[in-house]
């Protein structure tokens, strides 16, 4: 009789079918890098070798992603949390005192920044009042998660783990819900490319301030071969060491030619402002928030106007969301929590308005501007 693998076994040829199903789910998405400009990427990203790109670890990277980020997060989460109802739950103040102890803010930053860097975010109920309802809830870290759709139904596991999370107590928001993946995708999936040129600039850039590129040439009045030039090159590296910030001083065969390239265009400065407007319309946020001079017009003259698109068109949508599925997964028939964005449409003073010309003509920003309340299925109870 044949004896079956042993659990040693077992467990190997299921770490290798793990990683075997990471690599697919990566080829997707680092394939074109891999095969069109692997060295600088794999160097210096380790791209090719089990690192995601387009995601969360890409943000942390690029500054103007993680500024995004952490504006987006923080605008929504200063959000004051509403509830409408008959008894507050205690989860509307504070989910987690443990891990959130300055209350639903933190918690609500933690969910935001999840969901533009992963894709998604899920929050785990921790207990239930007696009703069935959730009394207090954490949030999971997307980046551990591993969660797959299995007879038509999502499973979570933490990531290489074996044993599913219970699936009741999860509150699962996407960024872009698809009814073909099991989980959203980051904000930056889209604009990984652009993301990567903005590293591989910024270094550029480090390398023309640090001197990395000179600003002349010394040109030699008479011929010369290899040899005698790189001792040329080598005594004037070693004289501009010693001369402590003295003039130097050229020998009569020697002259000094100014280099035609333009500092400028080497820290490919362009390039950088081009590729960092185009990141932060992944995250919907002004591009002049991020110190960037408005182009080719006059829009967004005051801070309401600025306030007002960018809750309009982004953090509106984010908070809704978030509100949405708190409300439909948390809260029974008839009640709801909403976000309230007073302060995102408040002048800065009483002055800033008075001088806002268009203030006399232009209809005023609503005094409360709430994330509309989710739509419950008549006659049923939202059950986690």
């Amino acid at each position: 009789m044949l004896a079956g693998p042993s659990r040693e076994e077992m467990s190997k040829i299921e770490s290798l079918d793990l990683r075997e199903v990471h690599r697919a789910e990566l080829a997707e998405v680092d394939g074109l890098f891999d095969v069109a400009i692997p060295n600088w990427y794999f160097e210096n990203l380790g791209v090719g070798s089990g690192v995601p790109v387009g995601n969360a670890q890409l943000a942390e990277r690029v500054w103007v992603a993680n500024r995004c980020q952490q504006m987006n997060a923080q605008q929504v989460a200063n959000m004051p949390l509403e509830f409408f109802g008959s008894s507050e739950p205690a989860w509307v103040s504070s989910p987690d005192p443990n891990l959130f102890p300055n209350g639903i803010g933190d918690a609500i930053h933690a969910a935001v920044e999840q969901i533009y860097g992963w894709g998604f975010s899920c929050q785990y109920v921790t207990d239930f009042y007696a009703d069935g309802y959730p009394r207090t809830w954490t949030v999971l870290d997307s980046a551990r998660l591993d969660i797959t759709i299995e007879n038509g139904v999502r499973v979570y596991r933490p990531m290489g783990g074996r044993v599913p999370l219970d699936s009741s107590r999860i509150v699962q928001i996407d960024r872009n819900p698809s009814a073909r993946r099991a989980h959203g995708t980051s904000a930056l999936r889209a604009y990984a490319e652009v993301a990567f040129g903005l590293l591989h600039s910024n270094e550029q850039a480090l390398s023309v301030n640090a001197g990395g590129v000179p600003q002349f040439y010394l040109k030699a009045k008479r011929p010369i071969n290899e040899v005698q030039a790189d001792k040329i090159s080598n005594r004037w590296a070693e004289k501009t060491a010693q001369r402590g910030g003295r003039p130097p001083v050229l020998p009569p065969d020697i002259d000094a030619e100014q280099m035609s390239i333009n500092p400028e265009d080497l820290a490919l400065l362009g390039l950088q402002e081009f590729g960092s407007r185009v990141v932060a319309t992944a995250y919907g946020v002004p591009s002049v928030l991020l110190n960037m001079a408005l182009q080719g017009g006059l829009t967004y003259q005051n801070p309401a106007a600025l306030g007002e698109m960018w809750w309009r068109f982004e953090l509106r949508n984010m908070a809704t969301k978030i509100a949405n599925a708190l409300s439909a997964q948390m809260l029974p028939r008839g009640q709801y929590v909403a976000f309230r964005a007073e302060d995102t449409f408040a002048a800065l003073t009483p002055q800033s308005s008075l001088d806002d010309e268009q203030q006399a003509i232009e209809t005023p920003p609503p005094a409360s501007a709430q994330a509309s309340p989710t739509q419950q299925a008549s006659g049923r109870l939202a059950a986690v």
